[in-house]
């Protein structure tokens, strides 16, 4: 072979070793590309709830009345029916199986107007039912008897959809507190 053959030889193998390297990175990133473009892939979500963004802010004059906490609250309506009371109840419920976290999280009923005659709850309840007429009408887009969870500075970050059927509700609960442990462990406020 002369020397020029052999330099021509020399610098295809060069270059096949330089595009294989090149593939190597770059394949990838198209793939990948590709994999977003066609909507094969779904990002991963750990929330359960329904995310609030950006979060419905309280009034400091409403969130002052309410305990400096994290709060699950429910909206509490003029008449309460079984899918109010199951609201209630399943938050009564959810501040007992918080456990060691009790003390960071208040269960509360929103009520647009101070009323004589309050809806019933378990005797062992920490229910607070509190008077908020502003927080009450910024929430009228999230569907009735819907689960809350209000951040200590007055932000509604998440909602759950209440239900007639207290399984249903229950189960809605049971995400809630999954997702508020999450918040819990996360946060450093409240």
């Amino acid at each position: 072979m002369s020397p020029e053959q052999n330099s021509a030889l020399q610098q295809r193998k060069n270059r096949k070793l330089l595009l294989t390297v090149a593939a190597i990175f770059v394949l990838p990133l198209v793939l990948a590309q590709l994999v977003l473009a066609l909507g094969w892939y779904t990002p991963g979500v750990s929330n359960k709830g329904n995310l609030i963004n950006p979060p419905i802010e309280m009034s400091s004059e409403e969130n002052s009345r309410l305990p400096d906490t994290w709060r699950i609250a429910t909206v509490v309506p003029a008449s309460c029916n079984d899918a109010c009371l199951n609201a209630l109840y399943v938050l009564s419920q959810s501040y007992h199986a918080l456990g060691r976290m009790q003390n960071r999280v208040t269960p509360v009923g929103l009520q647009a107007a101070d009323r004589l005659v309050l809806p019933e709850v378990p005797s062992d309840s920490q229910l607070q039912f509190i008077t908020a007429p502003g927080a009450v009408y910024a929430l009228a887009d999230i569907p009735a008897n819907s689960l809350l969870i209000i951040d200590p500075l007055g932000n509604v970050v998440m909602w759950y959809e209440g239900s007639s059927d207290r399984q249903t509700t229950i189960m809605q609960a049971r995400d809630l507190l999954s997702d508020l442990k999450k918040m819990l462990k996360m946060s450093r406020v409240g």
